[in-house]
């Protein structure tokens, strides 16, 4: 009896430590989660930290709510803790936004040389540049719907045509100035980056991904740049966004290399027959392309800006990196609405800016075209407005099947329209509501305004 009742008690103390680690493993989530993105929301964006505190977190769970959290805005920093477990940190960084401290300090990054702006020209009603044949007045009612509807909570809408912008409007607290999270926008991004490393001749799509992890696997070996890009690698990945313990969730918001959660990743389904969102793919895309690049002897941190962003002269763009100084290229990367729409611009423009060529012939027609196994809703790293091979309906009726886009968690879009040259950047925080069925009368009303 005594025997037994040690090992009672043995299996209490286990199955405790358990249930405290298990804790400490969700309330790190919840706190990483309000770290990293009040400190970027303060630190990067430029509001103001009762607005982000206040405002940012409600309708997530209710484990926000009992956070403790303290922003210093000297040493810019924010940590966070719930019940004491999960204790975060993340630090603010010039030229690099916020990061995560996980695992030790984070690895030390170089400084990075600013970006020269340049400005977009003015096409708006009233002004020298007016085109008379645009609609103003429809493009209004559409942002008057939109701005009204408080649940969708949009927070910029911003039209460019040929270059020039026809209409744009911001919501309360925010402005042309303001810096906007990507989320999963950032997918474009780092899709733009190997397509910068292709026309360098350092990456051919249709090889392997050197994976180091991958070495002595066969399977996983063959798993091709092409795979990952198009999110048909076939690993196994949890993107289930409102559980603590996915691996979405753990990666962001826990690991030190995003890219190496999906590394360790078995393969669930052979490479290029199965279609399967991964916000791992893009992050291990990432990691796999700085390995890439040092190799070569070329700056991986630097890439984007000497690359794309500075002959974009897109200057507000911030790429935050992990803890090992990786960029989180699958969900944080901050720019205003008018350099989202560059980048939308340099993808109208078949990857040619002020006559340079920046990304090789032909890419835009890559990303936008349908994954194998997609249903025809995916490209690589870009979502698409086809109607399902199955006869599911298209995103955005009233909208050409041929149009694309970078879209984020919350709403995020930069709609690429090719047959009318025009870009909408769309930003919120849609929370209480699906955002796509939200946001997509509003496309439709502001390209019937555009001929």
């Amino acid at each position: 009896m005594k025997r037994l009742g040690l090992i009672a008690a043995a299996g209490v103390v286990a199955g405790g430590g358990f249930a405290l680690w298990q804790a400490d493993r969700v309330a790190s989530v919840a706190a990483g989660y309000f770290a990293k993105v009040s400190c970027s929301e303060i630190f990067v964006a430029g509001r103001s930290a009762s607005a982000v505190a206040d405002g940012d977190f409600h309708g997530i769970s209710p484990a926000f709510d009992y956070l403790k959290y303290k922003i210093d805005p000297s040493e810019k920093f924010v940590t966070a803790s719930l019940f004491g477990f999960g204790g975060a940190k993340a630090i603010y960084r010039s030229g690099y936004g916020c990061t995560l401290v996980r695992g030790g300090a984070p690895e030390a990054v170089p400084a990075l040389t600013p970006i020269e702006g340049k400005p977009l020209p003015e096409a708006k009603a009233g002004t020298p540049a007016t085109r008379n044949d645009v609609d103003y007045a429809a493009i209004e009612r559409a942002m008057d719907a939109a701005f009204a509807d408080k649940e969708a909570a949009t927070r910029s809408i911003l039209v460019v045509k040929d270059g020039a912008v026809l209409a744009e409007r911001y919501a309360e607290g925010f402005t042309a100035q303001t810096p906007f999270l990507s989320w999963s926008m950032a997918k474009s991004v780092t899709a733009t980056m190997v397509g910068a490393a292709v026309l360098r001749g350092l990456i051919d799509i249709e090889t392997p991904a050197p994976v180091a992890e991958w070495q002595g696997d066969k399977a996983r070996e063959a798993i091709s740049w092409n795979n990952l890009l198009q999110m048909q690698s076939g690993l196994a990945f949890d993107e289930t966004y409102d559980d603590p313990n996915s691996d979405v969730s753990q990666m962001l918001f826990r690991a030190r290399d995003a890219g190496g959660v999906a590394a360790r990743q078995k393969l669930a389904h052979a490479p290029g027959t199965f279609w399967s969102y991964s916000s791992g793919t893009t992050n291990l895309i990432q990691r796999t392309l700085r390995e890439t690049l040092e190799a070569n002897d070329v700056g991986y941190h630097a890439f984007a800006r000497d690359a794309v962003l500075g002959p974009l002269g897109a200057a507000s763009f911030t790429l935050e990196p992990d803890a090992s100084g990786t960029f989180i290229g699958s969900s944080f990367i901050y720019a205003t609405a008018r350099d989202w729409a560059k980048l939308g611009m340099l993808y109208l423009n078949d990857g040619v800016v002020d006559g340079l060529r920046v990304l090789p012939e032909g890419w835009s027609r890559y990303v936008a075209a349908p994954a194998s196994a997609s249903n025809a809703f995916y490209g690589a790293q870009f979502w698409l407005n086809h109607p399902g091979t199955d006869g599911r309906a298209k995103y955005m009726p009233g909208v050409p099947d041929e149009a694309y886009l970078m879209a984020g968690h919350e709403g995020q879009y930069v709609l690429i329209v090719p047959d009318k040259n025009m870009i909408i950047v769309r930003t919120g925080m849609t929370r209480s509501k699906a955002p796509m069925p939200a946001v997509a009368p509003a496309f439709a009303a502001i390209y019937a305004a555009v001929p």
